[in-house]
Order: C-alpha cells, then sequence, then structure tokens
C-alpha cells in the first residue's frame, strides 16, 4: 500500500511536469498582433471594424485611429477583417506580429441601407426599381447642380446638360407621361424641395435615390408622376472629430464657329443677288479685307471663363451628440463678357439622444445665390455681319455711351457687342432650407418621428434698359427701370409610425403609417417706370423714373394633406412583397373631385435563397423583380378650376393715352381631376463570381390618362378673349421602355478597377390628345413639330428634300401625272421636295415625319483606375438614334444679309455638280430652301462624348502625417464623338425650354463647354 503512495505521487509529479511543457509548447507559438485599418477610397482610419480570430471567440474591434491588438494569437492562425458596406478579408498571418490592411467597399453588398420614401431598407430587400448611388462617386465632376454630375450613372435616366452658369438640366426617368413637364421630385432628407436643386451643395451629398418606377414613387402620390430623387445630406459620426477640405480651380472654353471673314462674305452677299438676276444692294466698301473685318467672336467672348469651387467641413460625435457642418463656394463665369452665377452654401446637422427611447436633431441648410444674366446672343454673334465694324466713327460720337455703337451694314441683325454693353439685369437670392425632427421609440421596434420642413426663398431681381439711339430700327426712346420681389415659403410637416419585427427568424415585416401636410406660398410684387434723368449707374432705380409708372403682384397659395402607409414582409430573405397607398388630398380641386389615392404593390423572389440553388456555384445573386402602381400629376395653375380677371391696358382717343382696366385672364373648370399614371414593370438583379459582377435588367411600361390639358372654348360661350382656354383631363401619352446595367470590380494586391456600362431606351408615345395634332417649334410661320395620336411626341414635320436640281432640265422634267411643273419658282441648284401623295401639286398633304427628337438609345460608360497612389476616373455619355432640327443650318444662305458659315461660297451650289446638299445663293429664295421645315435641316443628333476624364495622386503618408492629402487634374467634355455639324448635340436636345413636346431644336443655344480642373482635397 505504501508502495503504491508513492508511485502515484510520482506519477503526479510527471503529470505535472509534462503539462507544463505542454503549456509552454502552446504558448511558444502565441504572439500579440498588433496592426491597423484603413479605407482604400479614402486612406482613412478605419473605426469599429470587427478583427477576429478565424475558428475562436478571440477577436475585437478597431479604435479611433484604425489601431488593433489582439492577444495569444497562434502564428499560422487566420485573421478575418469585416464591416458592414465592406468587403471581408481573411488573411493567414504565417507568423506575422504587425498587420495593416486596407478595406474596399463592397459595391453589391446586399446588406447596404437604401433610403426609400419615408423609411429605409436593405438593398437586398428591394422590391421595386430603385437605384442608389454615393455622393463620394459624384464629387470627382465639377458642377453647380448635381444632376450633371450623376449624368451616364443610373441607368433609365436621360440627363441633357445646358451649359450657361446657373443653368438647370432637363431630366427625364423613364420616359415622358405628361406634357406638364418632366422633372422629378427632388426630395431632400425628407423635405420635398420642387424641381430644381441648384442651392444644393454636392459636396455636402451622402447619397441619391432614385425612385424609377410607381411601385417605388407611389408613396409620393401626386407629385410621383415624374419620379422621384432622394437626396441624404452628411451626417455626423460617433468619433474624433474630422476636417475635409477641398478646392477645384480651372476654365472653361468653347469651340469657335467657323464663320465667314469679310472677304468671303463681300462674296456671299453679291452672289446672291447676281444669281438672282439682280444688281447687288451691298452697303460696304468694295474689296474689304478680311483684315479689315469684324471678329463678332472675339468682341463678345471671352477666350477663357473662371470656374472654381471651394468646401470645408467637418463632423464628430459623443455617445449622446453627433454632428456635421460645412460651408462652399461655387462660382461660374459665362463665356460671354458679362454673365456669372455664384452660390455660397452652408449646412448645420445635429443630432441628440437624450436616452434610449427619446433622439431629436435638425439639418439647417442657409444659402445665398446671385446672377448677372448670361446673354442669349450666340446666334445673333454668328449673324453678324463681319464688314461693320463694332463702334461709329469717333467724330460721330455723342454724349450717350450706347449710341455710339455702328450699326450693320448690311443686315437687320442688332450689334451684339453693344447689346451686350446694354444689359444690365441681375438677381440675388436668399433661401433656407430646415428640417428639425423628433423621433420616439415607446416600446421596442415602433419609432415615431415627426418632421417640420421649411423651404423659403427670397429673391430680388433689377433690370435695367438705358436709353440709346442707334437708328430706328436700334433704340430705346426711354430707359426702363424694373424691380421685382418674389417669395416662395413652402412647409412641411410629416408624421410616422414605423414597427419592424422578425418573428421566429424567418417572417420580417415593417409596417409605416403616416400623415402629411403641406403648404406652397408664392408672394412676388413687380413695380417699373421709365425715363430715369439718364443712364448713369446711379439713377438705375425704379424711383428715379418719371414715366409710365406699372404695378403688380400676387399672391398664391396652394396645399396638400395626406395619408399614407406601407406593409413591407419578407420569408426567411426569400420571398418579398410591398404594398403601399397614399391618399392626397389638394386645394387645386373642388370638393369631389379633391382627393386621389395612389396605390402600388410589388414583390421579389430571390432564388439564390431557394435549397435547390445551394450547391450551384454560378449565381451569387439572383433576384426576380415585378411591379404595379399609380401615381399622380398636378402641374397646373392653382385657379384652374376659377374663372378670373387680369389688368389689361387700353388706348383711348388720339392721344393715345392708356388707361389701366380688367379682362377676363382665365376660364375655370370645376370638373378638373387629378392626372393619373399607370405603372407595371418587371426587373432582375444578378450578381456572379463573388458579386464582382453585377448585372441588373428592367422592362417597363407606364401610361397617363385624364391628362391635363389647355382645351380652346367655343367662342359662342361668350368669354371676351381672343385665346379663351381652360384646363381639361383630355389626353394620354405611354412610355415604354427597358433598361440594363452591367458592372465589373475587382482588386488585384495594389491595383483596383472597375467599369460599368448603363443601357436604356424607352419610345414615348402620344395615346390621345385634343382629337387633332398638336403643333409646336415655330419656324417661318409654320411648325417643326407635330405631336399627333398615336405617334411618338417630338417629331419633326416637314418636307422631305431629294437633293438639288442640277440643271434646268431636271426642274422642267419634275412634273405631275398630267404634266404640270411640280416646282414652278425653282431654278438649277434649289432643293428638289419630293411630292409624296402624287397628286402633282406640292402643298400641305407632302408633309410627313421626318425626325425624331428622342434617342433610340441611352449609354453611359463609367470606369476607375487605382495602384497604390494613383487613380484615375472616366465617364462618358451618349445618345444614339435621336435627330436635330439644326436651325442653324440656315447659316448657309446669308438670308437678309447675315453672315455665313466658312467655306459656304464654295461648299453651295454654283454648278452641276458642285454640290447635292447646300442650295444657291439667293436673295429670293423662291423655292424657300430655308423657309419651309424640310429634311435638309435634319440631322442625326446621335454622339458620345467624354464627359468627365480626371487623373489623381494621394501623397504618401510619411510626407504629411495625420492629414491625407490627393491632388487631381480633370478634364470635362473633353472631346465628343458626333456627326451633328451644330455646336452641341447635348445642348440641342433640350429644345425650347426643356419642353418635352418641342424638344431637338437647335435654336442656337449655349453650348456645354470643355472644362479643365485643378483639385485639391485634404482629410484631417
Amino acid at each position: 500500500m505504501i508502495q503504491y503512495i508513492k508511485c502515484h505521487k510520482n506519477m503526479k509529479q510527471y503529470l505535472i511536469i509534462l503539462l507544463s511543457f505542454f503549456t509552454l509548447s502552446i504558448f511558444a507559438q502565441q504572439v500579440k498582433l498588433t496592426g491597423k485599418v484603413t479605407s482604400t477610397s479614402d486612406k482613412q482610419p478605419m473605426i469599429a471594424l470587427t478583427v477576429t480570430v478565424k475558428g475562436t471567440n478571440n477577436g475585437t474591434i478597431t479604435d479611433l485611429d484604425g489601431n488593433f491588438s489582439l492577444n495569444n494569437v497562434q502564428k499560422n492562425a487566420t485573421i478575418a477583417f469585416s464591416m458592414v458596406g465592406y468587403k471581408t478579408q481573411e488573411i493567414k498571418l504565417n507568423g506575422q506580429t504587425v498587420l495593416n490592411v486596407e478595406m474596399t467597399e463592397n459595391v453589391a453588398n446586399l446588406d447596404e441601407v437604401v433610403v426609400i420614401g419615408y423609411g429605409s431598407v436593405k438593398k437586398g430587400d428591394l422590391t421595386s426599381s430603385i437605384s442608389a448611388i454615393k455622393g463620394d462617386d459624384l464629387k470627382s465632376m465639377n458642377s453647380g447642380n448635381v444632376m450633371n454630375s450623376l449624368q451616364g450613372k443610373i441607368n433609365g435616366v436621360q440627363i441633357s446638360n445646358a451649359g450657361g452658369p446657373g443653368s438647370t438640366p432637363r431630366v427625364i426617368i423613364r420616359g415622358v407621361s405628361s406634357i406638364n413637364g418632366s422633372d422629378p421630385l427632388y426630395v431632400v432628407d425628407g423635405m420635398p424641395v420642387g424641381t430644381n436643386i441648384n442651392f444644393l451643395n454636392q459636396d455636402d451629398i451622402e447619397n441619391m435615390q432614385v425612385l424609377k418606377d410607381a411601385s417605388a414613387a407611389a408613396i409620393y402620390g401626386t407629385r410621383g408622376a415624374n419620379g422621384v430623387i432622394l437626396i441624404t445630406t452628411k451626417k455626423g459620426k460617433k468619433g474624433a472629430t474630422k476636417f475635409t477640405a477641398s478646392t477645384s480651380v480651372g476654365f472653361q472654353t468653347l469651340t469657335k464657329p467657323k464663320m465667314a471673314k469679310a472677304s468671303e462674305y463681300e462674296k456671299v452677299f453679291k452672289a446672291r443677288y447676281i444669281n438672282d438676276g439682280n444688281e447687288p444692294v451691298y452697303n460696304s466698301k468694295d474689296n474689304i479685307t478680311d483684315a479689315e473685318g469684324t471678329d463678332w467672336w472675339n468682341q463678345t467672348m471671352r477666350s477663357t471663363a473662371l470656374i472654381q469651387n471651394y468646401n470645408l467641413g467637418f463632423s464628430g460625435g459623443t455617445d449622446k451628440l453627433t454632428f456635421s457642418s460645412s460651408i462652399g463656394y461655387f462660382k461660374q463665369f459665362a463665356q460671354y463678357n458679362k454673365g456669372d452665377w455664384q452660390k455660397f452654401t452652408a449646412r448645420f446637422s445635429m443630432q441628440y439622444d437624450f436616452n434610449k427611447v427619446v433622439k431629436a436633431g435638425i439639418d439647417f441648410t442657409p444659402k445665398y445665390e446671385n446672377w448677372n444674366d448670361t446673354p442669349d446672343l450666340m446666334g445673333s454673334i454668328m449673324a453678324m455681319d463681319p464688314t461693320t465694324p463694332v463702334m461709329r466713327p469717333q467724330s460721330e460720337w455723342t454724349g450717350n455711351q450706347y449710341s455710339n455703337y455702328k450699326r450693320s451694314n448690311n443686315s437687320q441683325v442688332l450689334n451684339p457687342v453693344a447689346n451686350i454693353a446694354r444689359q444690365d439685369a441681375k438677381s440675388d437670392e436668399y433661401g433656407l432650407l430646415a428640417t428639425p425632427f423628433v423621433s420616439v421609440e415607446p416600446i421596442k421596434n415602433l419609432i415615431i418621428r415627426s418632421q417640420f420642413g421649411m423651404n423659403a426663398r427670397f429673391r430680388l431681381s433689377d433690370t435695367f434698359t438705358p436709353q440709346f439711339f442707334i437708328d430706328n430700327l436700334e433704340q430705346a426712346q426711354n430707359s426702363t427701370a424694373k424691380r421685382k420681389m418674389e417669395n416662395w415659403v413652402d412647409w412641411n410637416w410629416t408624421n410616422t409610425a414605423t414597427y419592424m419585427k422578425t418573428f421566429n427568424k424567418e417572417h420580417n415585416l415593417n409596417v409605416m403609417a403616416g400623415y402629411t401636410v403641406e403648404r406652397f406660398q408664392d408672394y412676388w410684387l413687380e413695380g417699373s417706370r421709365d425715363k430715369t434723368p439718364s443712364n448713369d449707374e446711379t439713377l438705375r432705380y425704379v424711383n428715379a423714373g418719371t414715366l409710365n409708372q406699372k404695378a403688380s403682384g400676387v399672391n398664391a397659395y396652394s396645399s396638400l394633406i395626406s395619408y399614407l402607409g406601407r406593409v413591407m414582409y419578407n420569408y426567411n430573405d426569400r420571398y418579398y412583397l410591398t404594398a403601399s397607398m397614399r391618399m392626397d388630398g389638394s386645394s387645386k380641386f373642388v370638393a369631389g373631385n379633391k382627393y386621389a389615392t395612389f396605390p402600388a404593390a410589388s414583390v421579389a423572389w430571390r432564388v439564390t435563397s431557394e435549397d435547390f440553388m445551394k450547391d450551384q456555384h454560378i449565381f451569387d445573386n439572383l433576384k426576380v423583380r415585378a411591379g404595379w402602381g399609380r401615381v399622380g400629376n398636378q402641374n397646373i395653375d392653382n385657379s384652374a378650376y376659377q374663372s378670373t380677371i387680369t389688368s389689361s391696358d387700353y388706348v383711348f382717343g388720339s392721344g393715345a393715352s392708356r388707361e389701366i382696366g380688367t379682362s377676363v385672364g382665365s376660364i375655370g373648370n370645376t370638373r378638373v381631376k387629378w392626372e393619373t399614371v399607370e405603372d407595371y414593370g418587371v426587373g432582375v438583379d444578378l450578381g456572379f463570381l463573388g458579386n464582382r459582377l453585377t448585372i441588373t435588367a428592367d422592362w417597363f411600361n407606364k401610361k397617363s390618362k385624364d391628362m391635363l390639358m389647355q382645351k380652346d372654348n367655343l367662342l359662342v360661350l361668350g368669354y371676351p378673349m381672343w385665346n379663351g382656354q381652360m384646363w381639361e383631363n383630355v389626353g394620354s401619352m405611354k412610355a415604354t421602355g427597358w433598361e440594363a446595367s452591367v458592372n465589373w470590380e475587382d482588386r488585384k494586391g495594389n491595383f483596383s478597377y472597375g467599369v460599368g456600362v448603363n443601357l436604356s431606351a424607352v419610345k414615348n408615345t402620344a395615346v390621345k390628345l385634343l382629337g387633332e395634332p398638336m403643333y409646336t417649334g415655330s419656324f417661318n410661320g409654320d411648325y417643326i413639330i407635330r405631336n399627333e395620336e398615336g405617334k411618338q411626341i417630338s417629331q419633326f414635320y416637314g418636307y422631305v428634300a431629294d437633293g438639288l436640281f442640277q440643271n434646268q432640265t431636271e426642274v422642267t422634267s419634275y412634273t405631275g401625272e398630267h404634266g404640270e411643273i411640280l416646282q414652278p419658282n425653282a431654278k438649277p441648284g434649289d432643293i428638289r421636295y419630293k411630292d409624296l401623295n402624287h397628286d402633282g401639286v406640292l402643298n400641305e398633304k407632302d408633309k410627313t415625319y421626318i425626325g425624331n427628337a428622342f434617342p433610340d438609345l441611352m449609354v453611359g460608360i463609367n470606369g476607375h483606375v487605382s495602384y497604390k497612389n494613383f487613380d484615375l476616373v472616366t465617364n462618358f455619355y451618349g445618345t444614339f438614334g435621336n435627330d436635330i432640327f439644326n436651325t442653324t443650318k440656315g447659316k448657309y444662305s446669308g438670308v437678309g444679309g447675315e453672315n455665313v458659315y466658312a467655306g459656304t461660297y464654295n461648299k453651295a451650289w454654283h454648278g452641276e455638280g458642285t454640290s447635292n446638299d447646300i442650295p444657291r445663293l439667293s436673295v429670293n429664295d423662291a423655292n424657300m430652301n430655308y423657309k419651309r421645315p424640310s429634311s435638309f435641316f435634319v440631322e442625326d443628333g446621335s454622339y458620345l462624348r467624354c464627359k468627365l476624364l480626371q487623373l489623381g495622386y494621394t501623397l504618401p503618408k510619411n510626407m504629411i502625417k495625420s492629414v491625407t492629402v490627393r491632388l487631381s487634374f480633370s478634364a470635362q467634355n473633353l472631346f465628343t464623338i458626333t456627326k451633328y455639324s451644330g455646336m452641341d448635340p447635348e445642348a440641342a436636345t433640350n429644345g425650347y425650354k426643356n419642353q418635352v413636346t418641342q424638344a431637338g431644336i437647335d435654336w442656337a443655344g449655349y453650348p456645354n463647354p470643355r472644362t479643365y480642373l485643378f483639385g485639391l482635397n485634404m482629410n484631417f
């Protein structure tokens, strides 16, 4: 027994010794691991990122500087780095004790949160067609309006830019469904702000979501017919205060149109008379040299126009309070010698968490804008004859500086230099957007939120027209001083209750109910007087005028009250259902028609979540979507249901004294009601190769009914109006199309790259109008565009040009069935027009559709490449299959003594076989080569434009400690591939004032300039 006890004690000692050796062996294989985690995109520290030892419970999170530390880590362990919105990385240590990692954003991450109307949802849970883009993806493009930067980055959204300072782009989401405007509704931080976001600083944007179909936009009811764009501005985050500063400075240039110089102008001018058998009526010195002529472009335009942008911001927060703030300045000069736009913006955002139940915050955005109006004289500059000097001889000068300019020698074109000198129109606008809110969570998963938004703007505009006399056709007998004050004060009170709950880990429910009240107020007052004592700048005020005192003003109000609700359900992240309903009541309609309901529903099926897809290795994501919904449009006059009176001037007696009276201003219709758009579509989302390759495709159809149009009244109704019209629900339009996007993102060590292609096509059709065609685009007493039921909208309508007559035999042999000459006024060198109905007469019945303003295909191509500290960003955008009616092609005619394109003398027909395109030069133009709308003016407007090419370099950390500095050089609108002969195929597509029923007409507007910028970004 004693022997057994001794043996047992020895065994315990041996075991203890063996266990100690084993433990020491294990500790010898474990290390302490440290490191730092930063973001690939901006090289900033990643805060609160999870770092774990794979297969264990050993883990930690990074601190405010991105640093982490882990004890007791085996030398051959695998370390996992993860954070929502970023690609998870797993790295094997292989004995390392220091591990520094860069995290890349996961653009296809289905857990990314996307803002929707009155709420948010995971990207992977979307059932509607919603496209999202981060604000940082837009910052590379420098623009006064962020929609210019969005061009080509989201499919189904057609954006056509205009180049002038302060101009707003035309935005069409999934085609046109109404003649009452195409602009989408913009919602900033939950506050609807209308259809113009020029006031917004692009650098303040955190993200944007585009609600493209009615199943998504129906929650905005009355104003969702043209789509909705949700904008979320940057908010503060818990952590140390971060500062950002950025600046970009550069210049813009325009390509100078090639116009004839003085000597060629003289040849063309005289040839027009000689070709018609007349003696030239030429008012300039004969045989003038080019050196003696005037280059009107150089006299009126800057060779380079400055553009600049500065931004400074900071953000941070504690457990209770988070904050963010910024200030920005943007200024763009016009290419003309006069004209600019500048804006100062600021933003203050704060949220305070009182406790786990109550939160409150406010976004506060003041702004100031200033315009010195940009001239609209491109056509005059091109048309002014180069034989005319800018000024009269100094011996003829008077004390009035505006009377010393020279009148055109040979045309009725006004002197553009004098016109710019006289222009004095400017505006100042102050604005404030404020959105305070309070959020309460009385019980778990139930959030009640109330937000009051106010959007106020105050604009003061002054215009002065000086008294001057150049000749009887270019004069102003009296000076005029005018001032207009306009105030817009809109407010919105939104109350929502949202309940989110997961049952049994499979049933996910999100229910929202809400109530909103909105009011829109517009006050304006305008006054003017004529005949100030002089043109002196100190007297350019209304009070200095002495004649014809005028004043007018009005208060306009409208309001909306809305009830809304939405239910979102998904089973096990596999089957999804969303249903919403909104009921709007508008003050624009009378009782009985005041309220309308806008329902929507959408479903989705994530096929890759099914059990039968578990073992396949092709799809990382496969989701099928379908949606239906109705949205509304109330974009009509506030008083559409009322008959109103307005002031009118009457002249009595031989003394022509003017008296102010009244007349009928509008005719009301108490039956007018909502315009409704019904939309349905299907889509699919695909992911391959670890979601490095993603594809999205959609097909849609949307149709309006009860479209609001102004219809002529019968004169027998007795209204004393020459143009008596009233609003009626009589029209219908349809837009059908498809869209697709393909994106590839990858990274190989220090090299990362990505490319995306967006494709979309839509057909816009007028289903029902007023029972007869609607003509737009006035042209020499005729019209360019005919909108007809059953046809695509904005189609050009006119005669078909069939080449030029080359000799007299061709003219006389071009006859009808009975031998009558079809174009008796034609001569060799004139356009031959087709007799389409073969009736032997060339008239209105021979007109046909000769072009389509809207494209068959829209393309956006986006790419980026980065290697270590270098990065390159590119963006291309183009349209294909659209036509442009190029009115500037009339610059080949020299009509009325105007200048012509360079080379016209040789390009125009001047003998058999010399041309089959440009007609002969003529004064009378008896064949109406340049006076009637025809296919001669129609050109292919397809183009592909390099919107952005930017090269950037981030300075190494060891050069500037604790500060990240990035330098960049970029070119915007660098080059354009097109066959179009006009100045800019993109600007031309907008037509007249962005109206969709008269698009695609080139009126020689302001083209998009080429821009070169140097940029500096700092984060510290």
